[in-house]
């Protein structure tokens, strides 16, 4: 996993990671705040200065006033003195107003015009009488001025409270106007003559009613219903035909209160306009200052919180990861080390948190942690201890037991009384599960054998190891044989695994019933080897928890001791990266039995010989030249002589002898008694010869700069039937042995003599010797054995049962009878020291050679 670049986020220390934190949300706030007191200081900002320039308000509506009264009474021929007066003190005031004060320069622009139009009108109709059109028009202009100056005054601000009553002005100006354009034009001559006048005297109605209504929706009072209904009485009267009708007494109460009505209201919203306006400005400027005063001491209170909190988390984090520091790097150490010592179990020092908090709970996670490793410590340091203990013990056994092995082949050799020498083979297996249970205990120690580096092991050394590890390895069926070799450091587990597999086999399957290994090739290059019974089986729930056993790969539980075989099995797989799964054999019959699948992966397997063909493995020029290491009895560089007889010989030979005992040994020696297997109990030897007997130390042979070609290493996994021409089967009768047999022994031509001599004799590079077929000339004996064993039995009892003969199924040539071993008298102790003596030299020899080659080769390659 590649580290984090110091520029991201993940890297930044965690003061750096807080202050972001805190900071962020403290400047969106104070960002917001400060928008918030601005948008509060501009809106009282635009308060002061509508405020400012509301002193126009009264002025310019006090203007619009005079100029109607003087409008109406020019038109209606009225003295002029006294609305001449007025007009002249409110244009003063305004223009004062005007020319001192500081306020909107459109404002301003516009009441100057409409008081410069207003001094224009005031001039001429002191000069003269005007027409009522004229005075009209020119009062109307005023109005607009003077209320769109209002309006502009008014335009910017946007207070729920101002609005209304600068709306309510305009509205009450621009009916006002209306009105005084219908009295100005109702006061002409030709009025009632005129349809013109008449149509702007309606169109002014009109203007009227419509801004009496805004009115009316604004204020929603009794004045303006009482507008309306003056309105619409005058409106009534504008469409009757008579002249005389604007002169009638209703219509002119009706004009004369509008026109109260309206100075009245336009006096009265003027002050309330300008009063709001000062008021609503002081307010806003005061909400302005306490808001800035709220914004900024919440900004700080939370700057002053987030730093408190902030401090607080990073002190309690950084007092955390010294504790952990300090729990990881110091203490743990230390008590570790002192439960190694063989100390006791030390007492955990807590985290000094007390809060139920996150960080807390966190500290108290680590102290879980903190006492969980020392607990776990501890528990490795005892399992360390007793496996240490499991190996000492299973080595000390293995040493035991490897010497009670040869202790009990010393025994058997001296042996001849057949009850005797049953009873000591029985012992031999008795040992050699005694010492494959000391390989288990190595395996529960979970201890690897470490062995020197070694060439790979044929699959049929290896299965013949592992049959020599269990008692009945007469009931144990090979089937068909891959040509290849498993890895040397693996094979001595591989024969264990499948050893304990055939051993659980044997055991929960009848004793007539066979069991049967098979070897494929898997698709993956690997290996599948399969175990198959016949037995009672296992039920569906008990496979799939052995399964799940196996899958687990050997873990120590609380099933381990009840399932040793088990735990071995799954160990060694896992030690390998094997894979062994449990299945049915067969559901569809009474004794389903159990089939043990071992894939094998293809890491593991090499064709026969790595470099060399299986030809050459055929023809002993690999196998014979392998070291032969006396002190790894289980190793499949050995087991592959030690263990011959005993897998597939003595498994022939146990089809001709199916009882032991006194009327049918195992296999005879001349004295008749039985003789037994070397390799049946493991231990290192050399196989015996197919004729049961001893092997002798051949005669010298002429001296050749190399001796590579030796006996084939599959040939014991071949049938028992010779399978050449060269050696035909004889069936003689049983010769008759005299002593000088053992005395004379040195001077006959042995069978491995023979063929060594002939193969001496043998270019080896011509096809003949290529593709010849291997047979010995102890070929005849196993043949006439075979048919010994299919012999028939030629005589049976009343009730059917078959009676046996003594020595109709012995071996030819094999035995003695008691009268030709008492006539022949007993033989002679330090001829036969003698005869023993050589083999071992011979033995010997043949080793010391062997290594030599397989130095030598080494050193060429």
């Amino acid at each position: 996993m590649t580290p984090a670049s110091r520029a991201s986020i993940e890297s930044w220390p965690l003061r750096w990671k807080v202050a972001a934190t805190l900071v962020l949300p403290i400047l969106l706030a104070a960002t917001f705040g400060a928008v918030r007191i601005y948008s509060e200081l501009s809106a009282a900002s635009r308060l002061n200065l509508a405020s400012d320039n509301a002193v126009i308000v009264v002025p310019a509506a006090e203007l619009v006033d005079r100029l109607d009264g003087l409008a109406y009474a020019a038109a209606s021929g009225a003295p002029l003195a006294e609305p001449l007066a007025q007009f002249d003190e409110a244009s003063k005031t305004l223009d004062n107003l005007i020319t001192s004060a500081e306020f909107d320069a459109t404002a301003a622009a516009q009441l100057s015009t409409a008081s410069s139009t207003a001094k224009t009108m005031r001039d001429d109709l002191q000069a003269g009488p005007l027409p009522q059109r004229v005075i009209a028009d020119r009062a109307s202009d005023v109005a607009s001025g003077v209320v769109s100056a209002i309006a502009a005054t008014t335009a910017t601000v946007d207070d729920r409270v101002v609005r209304p009553l600068a709306d309510q002005l305009v509205d009450t100006l621009e009916a006002q106007r209306a009105l005084t354009t219908q009295r100005v034009l109702i006061a002409a001559p030709d009025f009632a003559d005129s349809d013109e006048l008449r149509t702007e005297v309606a169109d002014a109605a009109g203007a009227e009613a419509a801004a009496i209504d805004r009115l009316a929706r604004l204020t929603g009072t009794e004045q303006a219903s009482a507008l309306s209904k003056d309105s619409d009485i005058r409106r009534d009267t504008y469409t009757q035909p008579s002249s005389d009708s604007v002169h009638a007494p209703a219509f002119t109460e009706a004009m004369r209160a509008s026109v109260d009505q309206y100075r009245a209201m336009t006096q009265r919203l003027s002050a309330d306009l300008d009063g709001t306006l000062h008021h609503r400005a002081n307010v806003l400027r005061s909400d302005a200052l306490r808001d800035t005063a709220i914004i900024l001491g919440a900004v700080l209170a939370a700057l002053v919180f987030a730093l408190a909190v902030g401090r607080s988390l990073i002190r309690s984090i950084g007092r955390l990861r010294q504790g952990a520091l300090q729990v990881a790097q110091v203490e743990l150490p230390e008590e570790i080390e002192r439960l190694s010592k063989g100390g006791g179990m030390p007492e955990i020092q807590t985290l000094p948190f007390r809060t139920n908090e996150e960080v807390g709970q966190l500290a108290r996670a680590i102290d879980d942690i903190h006492s969980q490793a020392v607990r776990l410590a501890g528990e490795h340091g005892v399992r360390l201890q007793i496996g240490d203990m499991f190996e000492t013990l299973s080595r000390r056994s293995r040493s035991l037991v490897e010497e009670q092995l040869a202790l009990i082949e010393t025994l058997e050799l001296d042996e001849e009384d057949p009850a005797r020498l049953d009873h000591l083979f029985r012992l031999d297996h008795l040992a050699t599960r005694m010492r494959r249970n000391g390989d288990n205990l190595l395996v529960l120690a979970d201890t690897v054998e470490r062995h020197r580096a070694s060439a790979p092991v044929a699959l049929p050394d290896m299965l013949r190891a592992a049959m020599s590890e269990v008692e009945e390895y007469r009931r144990v069926q090979v089937g068909h044989m891959a040509d290849v070799s498993i890895a040397g450091s693996a094979a001595g587990d591989i024969g264990h695994l499948i050893a304990e597999l055939l051993d659980n086999a044997l055991r929960y399957s009848p004793p007539d019933s066979p069991v049967m290994v098979t070897v494929g090739r898997a698709v993956d290059a690997g290996l599948l080897v399969e175990v198959a019974d016949r037995g009672l089986g296992m039920s569906k729930d008990d496979l799939t928890a052995a399964n799940d056993r196996l899958a687990l790969g050997g873990e120590v539980t609380s099933e381990t001791a009840k399932r040793m075989g088990l735990f071995v099995v799954g160990r060694l797989a896992r030690r390998h990266e094997a894979t062994v799964r449990l299945r049915t054999t067969s559901a569809l019959t009474e004794r389903p039995g159990v089939t043990a699948s071992v894939h094998l992966p293809g890491a593991l397997i090499s064709p026969i010989g790595m470099n060399e063909t299986l030809d050459d493995l055929r023809n002993g020029s690999f196998t014979e030249n392998r070291p032969r290491s006396a002190s790894n009895e289980r190793s499949a560089h050995t087991s592959a002589g030690a263990s011959a007889l005993a897998a597939t010989n003595g498994a022939q030979a146990a089809s001709a002898q199916p009882e032991r005992g006194p009327d049918a040994p195992a296999r005879s020696t001349a004295s008749g008694l039985p003789k037994r297997s070397p390799g049946a109990s493991g231990v290192n030897g050399i196989p015996a010869p197919a004729n049961g007997l001893g092997a002798p130390s051949p005669a010298p042979a002429p001296e050749e700069p190399e001796r590579q070609q030796r006996g084939n290493p599959l040939s014991y996994f071949t049938s028992g039937n010779p399978q050449s021409g060269n050696s035909e089967p004889q069936t003689s009768e049983p010769a008759q042995a005299t002593e000088s047999t053992w005395l004379d022994i040195e001077a006959e031509r042995a069978p491995i003599f023979e063929r060594m001599a002939s193969e001496w004799l043998m270019d080896p590079t011509t096809p003949e010797y290529r593709n010849r077929v291997w047979a010995s000339a102890a070929d005849a004996g196993w043949t006439a054995a075979a048919k010994a064993v299919e012999q028939e039995p030629k005589r049976h009892t009343a009730s059917g049962l078959p009676i046996r003969e003594r020595g109709a199924r012995l071996v030819p040539d094999e035995a003695r009878s008691g009268s030709q071993a008492k006539a022949e008298g007993p033989n002679d102790p330090a001829a036969i020291r003698d005869i023993l003596s050589r083999q071992l030299a011979g033995v010997r020899r043949g080793r010391a050679e062997t290594d030599a080659a397989h130095s030598r080769i080494e050193g060429d390659r």
